[in-house]
């Protein structure tokens, strides 16, 4: 640790922020707050992180408004899809493999196919059914969100 800077800590709902301020810097804020004491300064200009944390709420949010919109079944298969997805969100998954494992994708949309099947009426092979079709691109939008976003913390907090 460096004599004379001042390390803070910030705990926010993406991990740790951390930022550097020297002690001549925060005492000359402190002493322009008049009648304040001695409270820490949170400015946003000296949050070099938070730009990135708002843009990825941001961006969240959008997803998660554009979902909304789904059709009911969809949004149905979307929930089997979630959590298929949330048991492959670990370090190392095939999830976050530069190329995904083309048959470990197959395996993961036959689980949701066999969990929401009752909603197909038609007899032919599983691959030519719509309802397996729309699992299929469902999975791939959700598989390229979470890698999307593995990808930015990643980067954000190396």
């Amino acid at each position: 640790m460096q004599k004379g800077f001042f390390f803070l800590k910030r705990c926010t709902f993406f991990g740790f922020l951390h930022m550097i301020l020297s002690v001549e810097e925060r005492s000359l804020r402190m002493a322009e707050r008049e009648g304040l004491g001695d409270l820490p300064v949170f400015d946003m200009d000296i949050l070099p992180g938070r730009r990135d944390v708002l843009c990825e709420e941001q961006e969240e949010n959008d997803y998660q408004y554009i979902t909304k919109m789904y059709s009911a079944l969809a949004r149905e298969i979307l929930e089997f899809i979630e959590d298929e997805c949330d048991q492959l969100e670990y370090e190392g998954s095939m999830m976050f493999d530069e190329y995904m494992d083309r048959a470990g994708v197959m395996m993961m949309a036959d689980k949701v196919y066999d969990k929401i099947k009752y909603h197909e009426k038609e007899d032919c092979p599983k691959k030519d059914r719509m309802l397996y079709q729309m699992i299929l691109v469902l999975m791939g939008g959700e598989m390229c969100h979470r890698r999307c976003r593995y990808r930015r913390k990643k980067k954000m907090f190396s």
